[in-house]
């Protein structure tokens, strides 16, 4: 993803420095900033149009987050993680997100499943990577909101944006970017069978095929 030459117009109920962390967040989780990776503050003021005050309490945010690392004498840098910091993430995502494919897929509406489907046949037709990983997320969150679940739904969102950055290592590949969208299309399959059982399997193995391999290659 390339960071936007100007800032997005802000809606009213967002203050100027929560777009600008949007707009970081974003680029960071779409691989336009690399793990390890300085950020510049008035590089990136320059690239958004706003002045540098904005920009340092956006990065502030991203910290508390833990997407961004402070570094003394150096900056902000996009957080990079060690391999056991890694496995412990996909662990944790592995449960967290099995389960909450399995609630959604139980009590899956057919509007849920259209919309469902629509992704996943943007997804599998895309060719663009920034696209595929928009939709990607986009993909799973349409599962999850199937069943009332906000607050397992925002920890594992906090989860996924801890690992997203590294999402672009693996599309970057060959051929991945085509075996994830296989596997969602088994998640949608297990979603239109209602069988919460197969949902959270094929979901945990999603995750595992995903980031397992990289991860321990580290």
């Amino acid at each position: 993803m390339t960071l936007p030459d100007t800032l997005v117009e802000p809606i009213a109920i967002k203050t100027r420095e929560e777009v600008v962390a949007d707009t970081i967040r974003t680029a960071i989780m779409r691989g336009a900033f690399k793990p390890g990776e300085k950020l510049d503050q008035q590089s990136l003021a320059d690239r958004l149009g706003v002045s540098r005050s904005p920009i340092r309490e956006a990065l502030r945010t991203l910290a508390a987050e833990e997407l961004v690392t402070i570094v003394p004498h150096r900056g902000a840098v996009v957080t990079q993680r060690s391999q056991q910091e890694l496995e412990e993430l996909l662990f944790i995502r592995v449960l967290l997100e099995g389960a909450a494919a399995r609630r959604a897929a139980e009590v899956m509406t057919t509007a849920q499943l259209q919309k469902l489907e629509a992704v996943l046949l943007a997804g599998e037709a895309s060719t663009d990577i920034e696209e595929a990983l928009g939709l990607n997320h986009e993909f799973h969150q349409t599962v999850y909101e199937a069943y009332a679940q906000p607050i397992l739904i925002q920890t594992i969102q906090q989860l996924r944006n801890k690992i997203a950055p590294y999402n672009r290592v693996y599309v970057d590949e060959p051929g991945n970017k085509d075996v994830a969208w296989a596997d969602h299309r088994r998640i949608y399959d297990a979603c239109v069978a209602r069988d919460g059982a197969a949902a959270e399997r094929e979901t945990q193995q999603h995750l595992e095929q995903v980031f397992g391999g990289f991860i321990r290659a580290k």
